[in-house]
């Protein structure tokens, strides 16, 4: 493997291809920080994968940052570097996605192995100020009452009150919060070296310069899918009022249909002037889009689905585009 001092621009540990990359070449260090994260020795580990995908002919697939399989236990760690409103039913779905490679056809029930699924979020996602959430399946009429199934869903949370973690567990999220060891702490100290390593490694500086260039592919997508949504979208009318009116929806919406009324020369020159200012302003804030979602550590391929499927609108509220 080639190897070289790198000047890229550096991603941190919480980026999630740096972080696959430290837990591919290092299994010692996935196995540690699953070990810190849970408080048990997870025994012997047969495989440990990296943006593993698990395709489907009819179901939407899944891609697991680290899925680590030992002989007691299956572990799937995601690195959540911006916000998922659907928190729960991702962590539900990648689950079922394990449980489903778990069994061969005509095997027990009983061959299903304890399932550890563990997401590490920037964020407080319930708001309650913990470091660590723990789920697990219990009664509600008899909460002493507990479903072992083996289900074990663990959210960490950089944003959380660390003071009250395990002080391995808070060392390992305050060097996720800020890229550098913590002083004393070997572990960390061990994960920013891995960092160090890996961008002395050609090749996969090569790929992480390749996402870059994607991303600048990606706001120029966008850039020209504001320009056709401004064209097919943003006609002006006629006469001096279909006029203004075409020119203000073209700069409000930049997309809004205007109505065809009116004199030919009216209807051109709004035609020309909605369109212009409405592509515009369509592409600066399509571009702006993309360019949060990319700081937010989102892939090519996640940015160009959430533009394609998600309420645009919504979108740019969320992430602070202005109107």
């Amino acid at each position: 493997m080639s190897k070289t001092t790198s000047t890229a621009k550096r991603r941190p540990f919480s980026d999630r291809y740096v972080f696959a990359k430290v837990m591919q070449d290092n299994p010692d260090l996935c196995q540690a920080m699953i070990e810190r994260i849970l408080g048990i020795d997870v025994g012997h580990i047969e495989s440990i994968e990296v943006e593993a995908e698990i395709p489907s002919i009819s179901q939407r697939g899944v891609r697991f940052d680290v899925f680590m399989k030992g002989d007691q236990a299956s572990f799937e760690v995601e690195m959540q570097t911006y916000e998922q409103e659907d928190l729960p039913q991702r962590m539900r779905y990648y689950r079922s996605q394990i449980d489903k490679q778990a069994l061969s056809k005509g095997e027990a029930f009983e061959g299903l192995k304890p399932v550890y699924v563990i997401f590490i979020c920037q964020r407080d996602e319930f708001g309650a100020g913990l470091p660590v959430y723990t789920f697990e399946s219990v009664c509600q009429e008899d909460p002493s009452i507990r479903l072992d199934n083996g289900v074990h869903d663990i959210v960490l949370s950089v944003g959380g009150d660390l003071s009250l973690a395990r002080k391995e567990v808070a060392d390992l999220l305050r060097f996720v919060a800020s890229n550098e060891p913590v002083e004393g702490d070997s572990f960390t100290e061990k994960l920013s070296a891995a960092v160090d390593e890996a961008y002395r490694d050609e090749e996969w500086v090569s790929a992480m310069i390749s996402i870059d260039w994607d991303i600048q592919d990606a706001r120029r997508y966008a850039a020209a899918r504001g320009r056709e949504e401004g064209l097919e979208e943003g006609r002006a009318a006629g006469r001096e009022q279909g006029l203004e009116e075409g020119r203000a929806e073209g700069r409000a919406e930049g997309r809004a249909q205007g109505r065809a009324e009116g004199r030919e020369q009216g209807l051109e020159e709004g035609r020309a002037e909605g369109r212009a200012e409405g592509t515009e302003l369509e592409r600066s804030r399509m571009s702006a889009l993309i360019g949060k979602m990319a700081q937010d550590g989102m892939t090519l391929q996640d940015a160009l689905q959430a533009i394609e499927t998600a309420d645009i609108d919504a979108l740019y509220e969320k992430y602070g585009i202005d109107p």
